[in-house]
């Protein structure tokens, strides 16, 4: 039984606009026991594709944010558990930033994410224009690997697979070529060195079921990357809904659950102060 979400946003984040305390409140209302906040840091934002009317500067009020959490960790004490985390964008260009931004500011967990590739964000159309969705696809992959090298400035690596939400040929399982476990299998020349990484350097993989929020028929990373990852000696797997709004904070953790177990593991693991905690299933 999965009691916690550790992937949560709040307006702190530039891509939501739901306050910090209405997250809260949604959070007791599901019967969550414990709640990460994991506000977005991505410094390489706005990338070059996003429309004008879109641009967010995916930076941090790291003062306002942690005294606003400070607050309500006091006020809903009897009845929550908060903890402050991030999201950090990971690009291996700006690894000394990173590096530098993680060691000068404090946070109980760190979330490292791959949301850009060459200077553009799979979410919009115009990062598939010109070429094949596998070349594309492809290409986050190669991306996403490099970051994981040499940015390991992260307690968990966050929606491995993400980039198959978008696109034209979406992981919606439509049909056999349309699968999470079919790209996996295009692409794990690229996604097992990622796994391996991970676990040499102890870091966990995220279970984000924000896609099942989605409509998608597998949380990010799918079962077969999950399963493989278990197989290949990997443990640590932390879990989140990457909510934005109240009605998606502790969403599909029974299913998560339910993939976990069916992929071999026996626990699932959360971060206070940067240090692992393993919690029984």
């Amino acid at each position: 039984m999965i009691t916690r979400d550790d992937h949560v946003h709040s307006s702190f984040s530039s891509d939501c606009t739901s306050p910090m305390e209405e997250q809260v409140r949604a959070a007791i209302a599901a019967g969550l026991t414990e709640i990460t906040f994991t506000e977005h840091l991505d410094m390489d934002a706005p990338y070059t594709n996003v429309p004008a009317s879109d641009a967010l500067d995916f930076r941090i009020d790291y003062d306002a944010y942690r005294e606003e959490l400070n607050f309500l960790k006091v006020r809903y004490a009897d009845r929550i558990q908060i903890h402050m985390g991030l999201e950090l964008g990971l690009n291996a260009s700006l690894s000394p930033a990173l590096e530098e931004y993680v060691r000068t500011h404090r946070f109980d967990y760190i979330i490292g994410s791959t949301h850009s590739c060459g200077g553009m964000d799979p979410y919009y159309d115009s990062f598939f224009e010109g070429r094949t969705a596998e070349q594309a696809f492809r290409a986050y992959f190669e991306t996403a690997l490099a970051n994981v090298k040499t940015c390991p400035f992260f307690d968990s690596y966050g929606h491995l697979d993400y980039v198959l939400r978008y696109g034209p040929d979406k992981a919606d399982g439509s049909d056999e070529q349309h699968t999470a476990e079919y790209y996996y299998a295009l692409f794990g020349d690229l996604i097992d060195p990622i796994l391996y990484e991970l676990i040499l350097n102890g870091k966990a993989l995220e279970l984000n079921t924000g896609a099942l929020s989605r409509g998608f028929p597998e949380p990010n990373p799918c079962a077969a990357i999950l399963r493989h990852y278990h197989d290949l000696g990997g443990v640590m797997v932390t879990v989140g809904s990457d909510a934005h709004t109240p009605e998606n904070i502790g969403a599909h953790m029974d299913t998560a659950a339910r993939i976990l177990h069916g992929c071999g593991f026996d626990s699932y693991y959360s971060f206070e102060e940067r240090t692992p905690i393993r919690h029984p299933l």
